[in-house]
């Protein structure tokens, strides 16, 4: 143990030198270590011999090691630009590691003025890890960083800005030097985050008139008789297996005794049957309470504005707004809902008595799911979407009267009235497309044929008159068996109308069903002096049928639009006339630019003449060529108006041919 004396000379000198190091030492970046929450200066002292003879032996390890704390010193300036890794979460051992590593620093010694703080143990590094510096002095090694910045280390608070995800950007090299801002009007575009998953979109006018057209040209029966079959349908067991048959129309006999096998398929179609006849009914009924609900909450609108007004006219001093508060608080009494709850739900609600002005209660009823969606965005509540809608609402209720005769008996819940007000079949009625009334299909050709009629009808009418008992369509099989199935000449599948056993699909929605679905077309009256037309209410995908061109099968007539075609195995010509008798294909007119043609097909062996779309647009004409024989010496203008006219004969008007 050295002397007091000599210990204080030795002390006074060791801090004098390594002050007038730090201080005189340009390497040091000051600015950085103002970053730190608290600043350590780490001191490591070996001793050696330091005479020429000895200047290579090897550096011993360290004797002693040191945190001197300067925050006192050196105040903290963490709001600077130049910390970007405190930013971050970065840690003071980091940053004392970057500036380590920056340029090359002497060994840290303690000011006379700054608090030693103890070390709790000495850290020995192998010789191997031991980095000496160009004085001889041995340099800090990153564990002994590491571990000493460990000890010391602040604790930081779990709400740090979480670190950019340098992966999903690309950027340039950043540059040594400090974060530099520069300036420039271009910016690179942001890339764009796919989402994961289904993202429900808002749904718009056009799905939401898509949507009604499919539900009132669907399946869905809105009789109220369905609501009261809900309350007392039985169970599935207690249900007797024929009167479930009788609906369906279906008769199955079990096995003989003794067959299990086929006694299990019984049981197995016993309850499949079953349950397809619940499942069928509880989905019709809860279809029809979904719209019950709709127009008895477009109907609440009307009573709760209604009642505003009456509280509004006993009192105008007082704002109208007060009234409106009034009456809101004591809905939410009576539904039992939070007034941040109830809003949100009238303001759907109020999207639903928006749809009724416009469209009527039909369009409200058969608006489906969507509407829903529809309101809540309110994405197309504008004045020209509401005034497309006001010109549909005619067809809307000609669709739906014809329809689903009975849809209107939901309306007497809500004290409206349940008549009937269009009858008879839906194309019966030419709809105007300004939202004028419609009206009857006989007054549009009274003033070429005062004695004009037209019944629709679904199959072909053989005239027994041109061709006796003999279908002229129908063309022998090409099995040659008798009982064998019919075989389709365009797939080469079995064909038959029981749909278990048919395996031709080339026309599903014609063929092979248990019950076709009604066509989703209109008749609608033309403004270019092309008297009536058919409309595409869906979209036709290209392929898709839109109907079998039916009427009566004659042969002989002659200076009247008629369809003609021949069976390839048979010389006899047969014509397809519609005009008394027929289906919505006959009002398709003739376009140089069609969207759909017609095509021969084989069914059960008999030929028909099936309307097929070229991709037909949803709100679009349904147009056809009627080839050059039509045109050929017939004194009529072709009116399509396409630029491609082929029979213009009037060069300044496109429209005339």
């Amino acid at each position: 143990m050295l002397p007091e004396e000599e210990l204080a000379r030795v002390r006074e000198h060791i801090a004098r030198a390594v002050a007038d190091r730090l201080v005189e030492e340009t390497s040091i970046d000051w600015t950085t270590v103002r970053q730190l929450d608290k600043p350590i200066l780490r001191i490591q002292a070996c001793l050696q011999d330091g005479s020429k003879q000895q200047a290579n032996q090897s550096i011993p390890g360290p004797i002693i090691t040191h945190l001197i704390d300067i925050s006192g010193i050196v105040a903290p300036s963490r709001a600077t630009p130049e910390a970007p890794e405190m930013l971050h979460g970065g840690s003071t051992s980091s940053i004392i590691q970057q500036q380590r590593h920056k340029g090359k620093q002497q060994p840290p010694a303690a000011s006379p003025s700054a608090a030693i703080v103890p070390d709790e143990g000495r850290i020995t590094p192998p010789e191997s890890e031991a980095v000496s510096s160009g004085d001889g002095t041995p340099a800090c090694t990153d564990q002994d960083a590491e571990t000493s910045a460990g000890r010391q280390r602040r604790p930081l608070g779990g709400l740090r800005p979480a670190r950019r995800d340098q992966s999903s950007v690309d950027l340039e090299p950043e540059p040594t030097s400090q974060r530099q801002i520069s300036s420039g009007d271009k910016f690179p575009k942001r890339r764009k985050q796919q989402p994961t998953g289904h993202v429900l979109q808002p749904s718009t006018l056009d799905k939401l008139i898509r949507g009604i057209w499919e539900q009132i040209h669907g399946s869905l029966s809105l009789d109220p008789q369905n609501l009261l079959d809900q309350v007392q349908l039985r169970p599935l067991e207690s249900a007797p297996f024929d009167e479930v048959n009788s609906k369906l129309g279906l008769v199955l006999h079990p096995g003989g005794q003794g067959s299990i096998v086929q006694d299990s398929i019984y049981d197995s179609s016993r309850s499949f049957k079953r349950s397809n006849v619940f499942c069928s009914q509880v989905t019709q009924a809860s279809r029809a309470c979904r719209s019950l609900e709709v127009i008895v909450q477009a109907r609440w609108v009307e009573h709760f504005d209604a009642y505003v007004d009456s509280l509004a006219a006993n009192d105008l001093s007082t704002p109208r707004s007060r009234f409106n508060k009034a009456a809101l608080m004591e809905a939410c009494t009576d539904f039992g809902w939070s007034e941040k709850e109830l809003r949100n739900k009238m303001s759907i609600w109020r999207g639903y008595n928006e749809i009724k002005v416009a469209g009527g209660w039909a369009a409200l009823v058969f608006a489906g799911m969507g509407i829903y969606r529809f309101c809540k965005y309110r994405i197309g509540f504008d004045k020209d979407s509401m005034q497309r809608l006001r010109n549909l609402r005619p067809a809307i209720e000609v669709a739906a009267d014809t329809l689903h005769p009975n849809w209107r008996q939901l309306l007497t819940a809500i004290g409206e009235s349940s008549k009937q007000i269009y009858r008879g079949h839906p194309h019966d009625y030419v709809i105007s497309l300004d939202g004028s009334p419609p009206v009857p299909l006989r007054t549009t050709y009274l003033q070429w044929d005062p004695d004009f009629s037209y019944q629709h009808i679904d199959e072909p009418v053989i005239d027994e008159h041109a061709w006796g008992c003999d279908d002229p369509r129908w063309t022998p099989m090409s099995t040659g068996e008798p009982l064998a199935m019919p075989i389709c000449d365009t797939c080469g599948k079995e064909q038959s109308d029981d749909p278990k056993q048919n395996s031709c699909f080339c026309f599903p929605t014609l063929f092979g069903t248990a019950r076709p679905l009604p066509v989703p077309v209109l008749i609608f009256r033309t403004a270019d002096g092309r008297n009536n037309g058919l409309m595409a209410l869906c979209a036709f995908e290209r392929g898709a049928p839109v109907g079998e061109f039916v009427g009566v099968v004659t042969k002989g007539l002659s200076d009247v639009d008629v369809m003609e075609s021949a069976v390839a195995a048979s010389a006899a010509k047969y014509q397809i006339w519609q005009g008394r008798q027929g289906n919505f294909t006959r009002f398709v007119n003739h376009s140089c630019k069609a969207n759909a043609q017609y095509q021969r097909f084989t069914w059960l062996g008999t030929q028909r003449i099936i309307l097929v779309s070229k991709g037909i647009e949803a709100g679009s004409e349904i147009s056809v060529d009627y080839s050059d024989k039509y045109w050929k010496g017939l004194d009529k203008k072709c009116l399509c108006g396409e630029s491609c006219c082929r029979y213009r004969r009037d060069g300044t008007d496109a429209r005339v041919g």
